[in-house]
């Protein structure tokens, strides 16, 4: 983990996302997982609202319910203060994507167990 988190802190062009996705354990201490650096990106999804703590702004966390696909792109794109052109929109509609299939098959995990 620790030369994950050192590859992450090199990386000075400040391109990468780190995704947490629901995590809302507040015993995991996320922080032990954020690379010490100024650069790059790092999205916590949780319905606990104790986690708000790792944002880094007080703005910067944002309550949601039900939403499209089209609300979740602008909404990651706003929180994470991002140009709305052509490339940013493309990599935000895959995040919204790659979470959507991961809730869903969650749910058929749970559903099934």
């Amino acid at each position: 983990m620790d030369g994950n988190l050192q590859w992450l802190a090199s990386q000075t062009d400040g391109n990468w996302l780190l995704y947490f996705d629901n995590a809302d354990d507040v015993n995991l201490r996320l922080n032990k997982f954020f690379p010490q650096c100024a650069s790059g990106h790092i999205l916590v999804t949780t319905r606990n609202r104790e986690l708000r703590q790792y944002a880094a702004t007080e703005d910067a966390n944002a309550h949601v319910t039900g939403m499209d696909a089209d609300d979740a792109v602008n909404l990651l794109l706003r929180q994470a203060r991002a140009k709305t052109n052509e490339e940013n929109i493309v990599l935000a509609e895959a995040i919204v994507r790659v979470s959507s299939q991961i809730f869903i098959s969650g749910r058929g995990v749970h559903t099934n167990a």
